[in-house]
């Protein structure tokens, strides 16, 4: 009896191995094509996420006052800012986060920058009433206080990056956040 088991047994053990080496290689492989990306290499890394799914972590430098729509992560320096703008399912970011560290879920967004954009926030600015939504945030300090002057200046910076560029567009990327959690 114990001869006949013993074949059967070792098949079943095989089994259960087999089994559970399959279980190990799903579970460390990615669940979907989400790309981790880092607040110092983004802009060498953004054009190849344009749409997808990305994660990313800093720490929030700003955000900004009006609406707290947008907030702006560094990490190690200022001079390296991402934008991270509210997805749909995000009303606002809450300034008691500033400081924060924080893990952001969404999707890389990017906003062509060329001579229509910029002619048609020119000619924004010139109008008696500003509209803050136009133009280019970059979580500079003071950005929300800048006059139409300093926005013009801006604007003819952003001309000559273009003409520069040798490309019909300069990029901004962005991250449209579906969720955050603040990492301790």
């Amino acid at each position: 009896m114990t001869k006949r088991l013993l074949p059967l047994l070792i098949v079943i053990l095989f089994a259960m191995v087999a089994c559970n080496q399959g279980t190990q290689e799903t579970a460390t492989a990615p669940k979907n094509d989400t790309t981790r990306l880092a607040v110092l290499t983004f802009e060498k890394q953004a054009d190849s996420c344009i749409d997808k799914p990305v994660i990313i972590e800093g720490t929030i430098l700003h955000i900004c006052k009006h609406g707290g729509k947008r907030m702006f992560l560094v990490d190690g320096t200022d001079s390296i800012r991402v934008e991270i703008t509210t997805g749909p399912n995000i009303a606002k970011f809450d300034e008691t986060l500033m400081g924060s560290r924080v893990r952001v879920f969404g999707t890389l967004k990017e906003e062509r920058i060329d001579a229509k954009y910029l002619n048609e926030w020119e000619a924004e600015i010139k109008k008696p009433e500003g509209n803050h939504s136009v133009g280019v945030h970059t979580g500079a300090k003071g950005h929300e206080d800048q006059d139409a002057q300093d926005k013009l200046d801006q604007i003819n910076a952003m001309r000559e990056d273009l003409k520069n560029s040798g490309k019909d567009h300069l990029s901004n990327f962005s991250v449209e956040a579906d969720k955050f959690t603040e990492l301790k």
